[in-house]
């Protein structure tokens, strides 16, 4: 009896220690999915409420006036006029006659014999007689008569002292600052001349004033570039590097490291003067953040809810229809490779690249677009390529298109 209970103890147990495992694997299985879960939820309620909080920061098309820009600060530029002291009568009010002549001025003649000393206040020169040098004055003396008095009969060319003022006096009234002979240019005041109509006048591009309604976000972000608006998707800021794509992959719109990153215009564009196509990137994110649900406009339905998004740059606010959507990869060689970087073009480039778009998308959209159309893409990851990415393709209204008009167009769009 003995050894056959010996012999099932020793079988019951490798059984308990398999059993452990399995319920020790199964516990740590559950923790881990709770703790991913809990992150889950933790990160899109941190993201919700930062999104909601740049919402409010953006003061929008419709809470603040869009065209009242942020004037810049004029700086007054330095006049070459010398000062006057103030006096008790009214200011003299300047006419265009005192400010388009040029005001004479007495130059003083640098002479090697007055020189600037130090002395207890520093913001004031002392100037100080020395004796002129014997070869200073030489010349001086044979026109000169001799004074009499004390000194009399003495060369001005010996030891004799002689006041700062007489040979200042003397330099100026005999001597020319620049001689015939000499190989320095004779200063002359000249006045610009005034343009006519046969001058020509070229003028650099200027960034047009930025709008007041982003001030509180370029003050959180000096890197903000625009704000992006779609329906109830999203409502988030815009950001931009020059020529780096990377940054904004995995910081936040605070500058913190953030796995959704922010959304951001590739590094290329530019608004100032700006480019003819736009293109915004973003994470496909799976709890539906950032560019999470942009390819919901693969679903016909989707697009006829939502056909018009938004997209305010510091410069101007816009509206724009989407007319493409496709899945494509960014490997070179891969039969759905596509080429999304294009920035400018002329009107051939235009219409190929726009007829690339139309020809992939997966709806027909009625929506026509022409060269002169400025063109907006949303790109995102796509899982189902190598490299895979979502575009969807915009351009903006036209001034005789609005909103209702064009919800009504796209209902006509359907899936090919």
């Amino acid at each position: 009896m003995k050894q056959g209970h010996r012999s099932n103890h020793r079988r019951r147990k490798p059984r308990n220690i398999v059993l452990t495992a399995f319920c020790v694997a199964l516990a740590a299985i559950l923790i881990g999915m709770g703790i991913y879960v809990a992150q889950w939820y933790l990160n899109l309620g941190r993201i919700r409420a930062e999104g909601e909080r740049y919402a409010r920061m953006y003061s929008g098309r419709d809470n603040a006036p869009a065209t009242q820009p942020i004037q810049p600060v004029a700086t007054p530029l330095p006049t070459t006029q010398p000062t006057v002291a103030p006096t008790a009568g009214p200011t003299p009010v300047p006419t265009a006659e005192t400010t388009t002549a040029p005001v004479p001025t007495k130059r003083p003649i640098p002479t090697p014999t007055r020189m600037p000393a130090i002395g207890p206040d520093a913001d004031m020169p002392v100037v100080v007689d020395v004796p002129i040098p014997a070869g200073a004055t030489a010349g001086i003396a044979s026109n000169t008569p001799t004074p009499a008095g004390p000194g009399a009969g003495m060369s001005m060319a010996e030891d004799a002292p002689i006041s700062a003022e007489a040979a200042e006096e003397t330099a100026s009234t005999r001597s020319p600052v620049n001689p015939p002979d000499s190989d320095m240019p004779v200063p002359v005041d000249e006045p610009i001349p005034t343009p006519d109509s046969d001058t020509l006048v070229i003028a650099l591009p200027t960034a047009p004033p930025i709008q007041l309604s982003f001030s509180r976000l370029l003050a959180e972000n000096p890197d903000t570039v625009g704000f992006l608006e779609i329906g109830e998707m999203l409502s988030l800021p815009v950001v931009q590097r020059p020529n780096d794509n990377e940054y904004y992959l995995d910081h936040s719109f605070e500058g913190a490291k953030a796995l959704e990153g922010t959304l951001f215009l590739d590094g290329m564009n530019r608004l100032a003067p700006e480019d003819d196509c736009l293109i915004v990137y973003g994470h496909n994110m799976k709890n539906r953040t950032m560019f999470g649900r942009l390819s919901a406009y693969g679903d016909i339905s989707h697009l006829h809810q939502h056909p018009v998004v938004h997209f305010d740059t510091i410069y101007e606010n816009r509206s724009y229809v989407a007319f493409a959507a496709f899945s494509a990869s960014m490997v070179q060689g891969d039969s759905r490779y596509f080429d999304v970087r294009n920035f400018i073009f002329d009107e051939d480039g235009f219409d190929k690249f726009v007829l690339k778009l139309q020809s992939r998308s997966v709806f027909k959209s009625p929506v026509d677009v022409r060269y002169g159309d400025r063109l907006l893409l949303l790109v995102t990851c796509d899982y189902s390529n190598r490299e895979g990415r979502f575009i969807l393709a915009l351009r903006q209204l036209r001034p005789d298109e609005n909103e209702g008009n064009m919800f009504a167009l796209m209902l006509q769009a359907e899936m090919k």
